[in-house]
């Protein structure tokens, strides 16, 4: 889908870099949550993006008027690497529940070309009417794999490479099967993903926090958080890092819940 016109996305590539360039000078802890998973808090310009006119017309034709953000993050391909991400479901590791409906999705933000030469995301089509599959973590696997792989008939399912322009956008739901592969060309593949969520959504288990974007929250099922006035300023940082904190200390519990349930196994 159309979000951003040419010039937007062109102006959010280069403060997009000249973000990530700051929080390496600036300090250590502001370098390891500089690409995620909550730039918005870190920010004003990630706060402001997170709330632009398009991407909140998008989510609301989904989800309807009352919306929060979970995530925000940075993902830059450089040329060269040598790591892939295997074939696997969000749902798995974010620990959401939205009772069987369609209450929160990823919008997948392109800030330079995205194509199958610089590794953009592939979808499995159909993968997200099978549920939260197992998943398999063999680190090293095929000698360029990281992350948690889905078990799944890859065959049986018809793939969809995500080819966007500048300032387009994809969307998925948060159970599809996608993966992404090897930057081939010369150049950065950049790009920005938002996680929006209606407020009926909860935590599995546990307390989260999300922000506030559009409407009211009448469900109270996250601890709101709080827009930064600046960016990367120490009250914006402090409240970043306990979100941050509150965020992993629940999706690690729920990791040792998956691996007694064997939905995750490790080889």
């Amino acid at each position: 889908m159309d979000a951003l016109t040419a010039s937007e996305a062109t102006e959010l590539h280069g403060t997009v870099l000249r973000h990530l360039a700051d929080c390496r000078e600036w300090s250590v802890d502001r370098a390891a949550l500089a690409i995620g998973p909550k730039v918005h808090l870190m920010a004003a310009w990630a706060d402001r993006l997170v709330r632009h006119p398009a991407l909140l017309s998008i989510a609301e034709s989904l989800l309807g008027p009352d919306i929060l953000v979970w995530g925000s993050q940075i993902f830059v391909k450089r040329p060269g690497g040598t790591t892939e991400l295997a074939w696997h479901q969000d749902a798995l590791t974010y620990d959401l529940d939205s009772d069987g409906q369609l209450a929160a999705f990823r919008v997948w933000l392109a800030l330079t070309p995205t194509s199958v030469e610089n590794g953009t995301m592939c979808f499995a089509a159909g993968t997200h009417h099978h549920g939260i599959l197992t998943h398999h973590r063999q680190p090293g696997l095929r000698g360029m794999m990281r992350g948690d792989e889905a078990v799944f008939h890859e065959a049986e399912f018809a793939k969809h490479d995500v080819a966007l322009d500048p300032g387009q956008c994809s969307l998925h739901n948060m159970l599809v099967v996608h993966g992404l592969g090897l930057n081939r060309t010369a150049e950065t593949r950049v790009a920005f993903a938002i996680d929006y969520l209606a407020t009926s959504v909860h935590p599995a288990d546990g307390i989260d926090s999300a922000l506030l974007v559009q409407g009211q929250d009448r469900h109270g099922n996250f601890v709101l958080e709080k827009s930064p006035r600046d960016d990367l300023g120490d009250d914006a940082m402090a409240v970043c890092s306990e979100a941050v904190r509150i965020r992993m200390l629940r999706l690690q519990a729920a990791e040792a819940e998956r691996r007694k349930a064997g939905i995750l196994t490790h080889g």
